[in-house]
């Protein structure tokens, strides 16, 4: 009888230390660091869009359908001619709608103005001058909009660069802080990740002035910027 309670007391005991090292050891696994890191990548523009309308108006709504026709035609022919694809040149818009306008609560009736938007894609940025000067030049009224990008697989390595930029920047600030606790970084708990692909270089273009000046349109394509934010936990040691 004493042999079997003095096997129970050490069982207990055993149990009894078992149980703290698992509670131990779970209390450690829970120290954590949770750092934020940012990284950036740039890259020179290979690519363009320009969005050029042509804005007719006129009190007859086919009249002025008309005149735009024939002057968006001579804008694509000049383009085509001056060496854009053919393929590369798209509409975007294409609106007819009359003016009204309000005086002293009555309403005035305007002209049918119509728009005929097109998006012309440039595959080398030095040119882009050079086909917004021979679209305006043909009879375009306005540049609606001028976005400089890069190409789907430039871009995609301008993310993975952005990301191992940020994870690098995590980890040393992590093994920074760390250290100066006294402690060492483990594995990594937890990743979250936000890539942004910037805001891209647009600029508007007044077509009077440029028309009236009759020189080269100076463009600057700058440069596409990506980056990439990531919060990591990582375990201390």
């Amino acid at each position: 009888m004493k042999r079997f309670i003095k096997i129970i007391i050490a069982a207990i005991v055993l149990f009894s230390s078992l149980s703290c090292s698992i509670v131990k050891k779970s209390e450690a696994s829970s120290r954590t660091i949770t750092v934020t890191g940012r990284g950036v990548a740039e890259a020179e523009p290979d690519k363009a869009s320009v969005v050029v309308s042509v804005v007719t108006q006129e009190w007859v709504a086919k009249t002025a359908a008309d005149r735009n026709s024939e002057i968006m035609t001579r804008v694509r022919d000049a383009l085509v001619a001056s060496g854009v694809n053919a393929n590369d040149i798209t509409t975007t818009n294409y609106s007819i709608y009359r003016q009204e306008s309000w005086d002293g609560g009555r309403q005035s009736v305007g002209r049918y103005r119509v728009r005929n938007g097109i998006n012309i894609v440039v595959h080398n940025t030095a040119l882009v001058s050079d086909v917004i000067d021979t679209a305006i030049s043909a009879g375009a009224s306005e540049l609606t909009s001028l976005t400089f990008t890069v190409t789907v697989t430039d871009d995609t390595a301008l993310v993975r660069e952005a990301r191992m930029l940020a994870v690098r920047q995590a980890q040393e600030t992590a093994s920074l802080l760390a250290g100066a606790a006294g402690c060492k970084i483990g594995e990594a708990i937890t990743i979250i990740e936000k890539s942004d692909a910037g805001d891209v270089s647009t600029r508007y273009y007044d077509a009077p002035a440029a028309m009236s000046a009759k020189i080269a349109t100076p463009i600057s394509s700058g440069k596409i910027e990506v980056s990439s934010t990531v919060t990591i936990t990582y375990a201390l040691q």
